[in-house]
């Protein structure tokens, strides 16, 4: 039992409302500790900014895209909801999973360049 244990740990669930606050809090920091007032970073670290924007990027459109799902799937229990509502911010969700995919993907294409970008400076230099 335990070597089964040591190899599917149980995985703690938090509700959806604790880390997306928890992601906005996140967010907010990255966005402030990047602003040019802020504390300079190397080109390496920027670069590792990068390719963590891209996989955070990645995973918040899948999540707009689950939350979108349940929106759809939950018809039954959304009945009181005027339908065409329901519809909407279905839709809506669907896009903005969408346009974040796209900004990942094409952030993605970046990471290269950044990599390079740094490699090319020196692991010292600060920005």
């Amino acid at each position: 039992m335990n070597a089964v244990l040591e190899h599917n740990p149980p995985r703690l669930s938090l509700p959806p409302t604790v880390v997306a606050s928890h992601l906005r809090a996140c967010a907010e920091e990255l966005a402030d500790s990047l602003r040019t007032t802020g504390s300079a970073a190397t080109a390496a670290e920027l670069a590792e900014v990068v390719t963590q924007l891209v996989a955070g990027q990645q995973a918040l459109a899948s999540a707009l895209a689950g939350l979108a799902s349940r929106v759809d799937a939950g018809s039954g229990v959304l009945a009181a909801a005027p339908p065409v509502d329901v519809e909407v911010v279905t839709e809506v969700l669907r896009a903005a999973a969408t346009a974040v995919g796209c900004s990942a993907d094409a952030l993605g294409e970046a990471v290269p360049s950044f990599e390079c970008l740094s490699e090319s400076v020196g692991p010292d230099t600060r920005l």
